[in-house]
């Protein structure tokens, strides 16, 4: 009995909805604007980030280097090394360009980097870490 009452309420819920919901003449629906997507004009394809990387190890010695370059002039490097019996070295560069101009007379950029290294062990001991800070200038022809 409760199921059929139920029924009944959500039926007559519906339809007085339904009455009640305003509708449209098919004649007084103003068209909306047709808006088409087309494709840009194709990019200039970009070039990719370069990685480097080397090593190498003997009797006496061990080290190795990994890295990137980016087309704009951004990359960053890290390098491990050993020596037996002299410790351990680690270091770290990086650098960013921070202006560029290109005109009639060619391309200027302006880089600025750093980087540090550190000394690990050996004769003298762990020594105390190099920081470093650049800036370069380059113009091309």
């Amino acid at each position: 009995m409760q199921s059929q009452l139920f029924s009944i309420v959500v039926l007559c819920a519906v339809l007085a909805c339904a009455i009640a919901y305003p509708s449209i003449a098919p004649e007084e629906v103003e068209e909306a604007p047709q808006y088409v997507l087309k494709p840009s004009a194709p990019r200039p394809k970009r070039e990719a980030a370069q990685g480097f990387g080397g090593g190498g190890a003997n009797g006496k010695g061990q080290g190795g280097t990994i890295g990137f370059s980016n087309p704009n002039g951004s990359g960053g490097r890290v390098q491990y090394g050993h020596g037996n019996g002299q410790g351990h070295s680690v270091g770290v560069d990086g650098r960013v360009p921070v202006w560029s101009n290109k005109n009639r007379f060619g391309e200027s950029t302006l880089n600025v980097g750093g980087g540090a290294s550190h000394q690990f062990g050996g004769p003298g001991g762990s020594q105390s870490g190099d920081k470093r800070v650049g800036v370069n200038f380059n113009h091309r022809f």
